[in-house]
């Protein structure tokens, strides 16, 4: 019996059954398909045979493996290795272990580094000790998913219950605030909100300043540059950017604002126009706030919700702040347990 044939006769022996496990073969040799079907059948495993890589990655899409047995050779030499990757990716829970006709040490690596978690020869000797894998491997990817699935849910716990806190937390502010005479709602109320407008026309700027919105005054910058000078010697509180301001591109404008003031809320614009709009920049994109934005009337109408939106967000803030100021060791072990959480969900074993 040579070692590239050494899976093709097998024999019994003590076994641990793990009923319902699925495994997934792919060896170009049909009769390593017999060998290891019978040897790992008698653990009361199932056992799925395929010979080509194709085949074996569009199981893998369909359906769940506990453990795959992927010859490095198949379908040419060292084709094993990629395929041996691209199953992770697809699975990361199914535990992968390599099969090779030839002891070597770079195969032993590169399966490894793909994500195999052992390389095994092909040959007679190796029987016994590819079965004693195979079901240590399946009761490690049972064990994984188990593990997973109480992770999620402690996750899921631990968000809840930081919202809960976090919202408590409010209520007790807001009583406080109470007790000591204060109004909660205006807690953040201004006399009047600034807003820089950067656009190199004045005729936006003159029709908001002739409709003399209460509660708000109005700074006026002609470029990029000139805004940038003029939010970092004052606060403002709102921030609208002209999409067409030929100095600077308006969401470099808008980023530098956001990642410098954080409490400034940036808006882009596009008109007064048919086609125009105003955009709310947030921290992962934008979204339209004002569509169509035909005529300066119609943001006018709008800056009532831009105050409250603005105080909404001051009191939030509040709330954040006194929460971090309270609980901070509190807050960096729930960071670094969630952390470990969702390292080992995205890491684990194999």
């Amino acid at each position: 019996m040579t070692e590239t044939s050494g899976f093709r006769s097998v024999h019994s022996g003590a076994h641990t059954h793990l009923v319902g496990v699925e495994v997934l073969v792919l060896d170009a040799d049909k009769g390593v398909h017999d060998g290891i079907a019978q040897l790992l059948s008698e653990a009361s495993l199932h056992v799925t045979c395929v010979q080509d890589a194709a085949r074996a990655l569009a199981l893998v899409e369909r359906q769940f493996f506990s453990v795959a047995l992927v010859d490095i050779d198949t379908t040419t030499p060292r084709e094993g290795i990629a395929t041996i990757s691209a199953i992770k990716q697809a699975s990361p829970t199914t535990m992968v272990i390599a099969m090779t006709p030839r002891r070597s040490y770079d195969d032993a690596v590169d399966a490894v580094r793909a994500g195999a978690v052992d390389l095994i020869l092909k040959a007679p000797e190796s029987v016994a000790y590819l079965k004693e894998r195979v079901l240590a491997a399946a009761g490690m990817s049972v064990g994984k998913r188990e593990v997973d699935t109480v992770l999620d849910e402690i996750r899921g716990v631990h968000e809840e219950f930081l919202q809960r806190f976090m919202e408590t937390e409010r209520r007790a502010i807001d009583l406080a605030d109470q007790v000591a005479g204060r109004n909660a709602q205006h807690v953040q109320e201004l006399d009047e909100l600034r807003v820089l407008v950067v656009d190199e026309v004045d005729d936006f700027v003159t029709a908001i300043e002739e409709a003399k919105p209460k509660g708000f005054t109005f700074t006026h910058a002609t470029s990029g540059g000139e805004g940038l000078d003029r939010i970092s010697g004052g606060a403002f509180h709102y921030a609208m950017v002209a999409e067409d301001v030929s100095d600077l591109p308006a969401m470099t404008i808008a980023r530098t604002i956001r990642n410098q003031h954080p409490d400034t809320v940036v808006l882009t614009f596009l008109g007064p126009a048919e086609n125009g709009h105003v955009d709310l920049v947030e921290t992962h994109g934008k979204r339209t706030i004002v569509s169509p934005f035909k005529e300066a009337s119609s943001l006018i109408a709008r800056l009532g919700d831009l105050a409250e939106a603005w105080r909404a967000k001051a009191r939030e803030r509040r709330y954040t702040t006194a929460f971090r100021e309270r609980h901070y060791d509190f807050l960096r072990r729930y960071v670094e347990l969630k952390t470990k959480i969702d390292r080992a969900i995205t890491d684990g074993p194999g």
